[in-house]
């Protein structure tokens, strides 16, 4: 019998003879209620389950024995083999730990190294920005550029192979040292070069120069080193450069150049034609407003960095017209109110450039009426007080010389619409509040509707002013560079590209802005014209269509 038989018999043997002792003596009733007699038992028959009692024990005891004993043997035979694991895992850690305290150490990382400072490393360009890189506009004699061959009109595109505009050029020659060497990749009239460059130290190279006798070169015109801007006004400072003739004369932002040399100067033609004729070294008077002052200053002008001189200055403020009312005459009283407007002339407050339909606000002078009534940077002034505003001279002939205090009606371009603004001009250096209540910018004009007659459009269409398309600068070595082709504009279609110097305009040599404004005022849309262009060394005849204006406020 197996031992899972004998684990329920036991238990089965033992309710068996217990039952039958309680029924020896105990007394059953049946269903019926009758009695019966107790059931006994013989020797015999107990002595059998007796045995078959112990039998059945020993043979459970012994099963029981047996599994025992395999269980222990599988167990011990079990924790055996995790011992022999164990050793044999602790074996191979030891093996492990061995082989990394024998292996080199690795060499901790280096720490990144700070970015390089700016150094006063020096190529000896002036550069603007061009659509393919920086435009090369002057190249120092004497200079790294000079000695690798740049030459004016090249357009420097990478500095070690890395692209460049104008605005980052600077930044990637001076991340190198003095006396390091750089690659630099350009164009020439449209072909592409390489040149190396061995950078100097820029103040090591102005002194070397200034140091150098005169009899050695011919000297030339001074340079002001001061960025001008032409308003109705005159001619103000708008940045003034450290070491130049300028800074030497305390030319400050804001100044009003009025005179230079005893002559009077209103416009930027006229005091780039009275530098030009002051030779480096030679003294130069000049006459600054700023504000309620007026400053005369002597200067020893030079066309190096660091070798003007100021030689005298003198001050004078407008506060002495304050004797004036004090006059015991009665008659002459109506005199310093016509002093007073003479003075206190009406400024509007904007530098402006021209462009296609107007004028383009590139500069608003804080505190002025243009700044109160809010002309911004961007804006095209088409129209002042009902008249054309095309150029400088047509801007202050529309102003028509009014008085602080007078109205001005401007109207101007911004993002596509037209805005009108009615203005009270302030006087230079005075601040002029800005209106209690913003002025309702003027819903835009309706377009007046063609002509129902078909034959009245090609008259009408011959009237439209013809434009070229483009933006452009005048540079201080009198020459206009363009800065800007508007996207389907005429320059565009006839190939001219930013970059571009021009030479002619017709049979009319430029010069100037005012030259191009000059050539072109007369012409109307659909005329034909020959523009003689620079590019690189190359010089083009480049036929140009004129068109009208463009309607986009983002191109105006």
């Amino acid at each position: 019998m197996s031992s899972v038989h004998s684990k329920y018999l036991l238990p089965v043997l033992i309710a068996a003879i217990f039952g039958a002792q309680v029924m020896a003596s105990a007394t059953l009733v049946d269903n019926g209620g009758f009695q019966q007699a107790p059931v006994q038992l013989d020797d015999d028959a107990a002595k059998e389950i007796a045995r078959i009692i112990e039998q059945k024990h020993k043979e459970l005891i012994k099963s029981i024995t047996k599994m025992m004993g395999d269980k222990m043997a599988a167990l011990e035979k079990s924790i055996a083999e995790r011992d022999k694991r164990i050793a044999s895992l602790e074996k191979e850690v030891a093996g492990l730990k061995q082989k990394l305290a024998a292996a080199p150490k690795p060499k901790p990382k280096p720490k990144p190294k700070p970015a390089p400072k700016p150094t006063n490393a020096f190529l000896g360009v002036g550069h603007v920005d061009n659509e393919k890189g920086a435009l090369v506009t002057t190249v120092h004699p004497g200079s790294p550029a000079a000695a690798a061959g740049l030459k004016e009109g090249d357009v420097i595109v990478a500095v070690n192979g890395k692209k460049v505009k104008s605005e980052s050029l600077g930044g990637a020659v001076t991340a190198h040292a003095p006396g390091s060497k750089i690659t630099l990749d350009y164009l020439r009239g449209g072909e592409e070069g390489k040149a190396e460059v061995a950078l100097i130290d820029r103040e090591a190279f102005f002194a070397a120069r200034s140091s150098k006798e005169p009899e050695k070169k011919e000297p030339g015109h001074i340079v002001l080193g001061v960025t001008v801007e032409e308003d109705s006004d005159g001619v103000f400072a708008f940045e003034v450069e450290n070491g130049f003739t300028g800074k030497a004369a305390g030319i400050q932002k804001g100044d009003r150049i009025t005179n230079v040399n005893g002559k009077a100067v209103k416009s930027l033609d006229e005091l780039e034609a009275l530098l030009k004729n002051v030779k480096s070294g030679a003294e130069v008077s000049m006459r600054l407003v700023r504000g309620d002052e007026t400053i005369d200053v002597v200067v020893i002008g030079s066309s190096d960095k660091g070798g003007a001189k100021l030689v005298s200055t003198k001050s004078t403020k407008a506060e002495k017209k304050e004797t004036t009312p004090a006059k015991p005459p009665a008659e002459k009283k109506p005199d310093p109110p016509a002093e007073k407007k003479q003075e206190e002339a009406g400024f509007l407050g904007v530098g402006v450039g021209p462009v296609e339909g107007g004028l383009e606000v590139e500069i608003v002078v804080p505190d002025s009426a243009a700044a109160a009534y809010g002309i911004k940077v961007g804006d095209v002034i088409r129209q002042v007080n009902g008249k054309n505003t095309t150029s400088i001279d047509e801007l202050k002939a529309a102003l028509g010389g009014a008085p602080a205090g007078g109205k001005a009606k401007v109207l101007l371009r911004r993002k596509g619409a037209d805005v009108t603004l009615n203005l009270v001009l302030g006087a230079r250096g005075a601040k002029v509040e800005p209106p209690k209540s913003k002025p309702a910018a003027a819903a835009p004009k309706p377009k007046e509707k063609p002509p129902e007659k078909p034959p009245e459009k090609p008259k009408k269409k011959t009237e439209v002013r013809g434009t070229l398309g483009i933006h452009a600068r005048q540079t201080g070595e009198g020459q206009v560079v363009i800065t800007r082709v508007l996207p389907g504009a005429a320059a565009e279609k006839a190939g001219i590209k930013a970059g571009d110097l021009i030479l002619k305009f017709g049979d009319s040599k430029v010069s100037s802005l005012k030259d191009l404004q000059g050539a072109l005022g007369p012409l109307h849309a659909g005329n034909s014209i020959t523009v003689r262009i620079r590019r690189g060394d190359e010089e083009k005849d480049m036929k140009v269509t004129l068109g009208e204006p463009l309607s986009s406020g983002d191109d105006d």
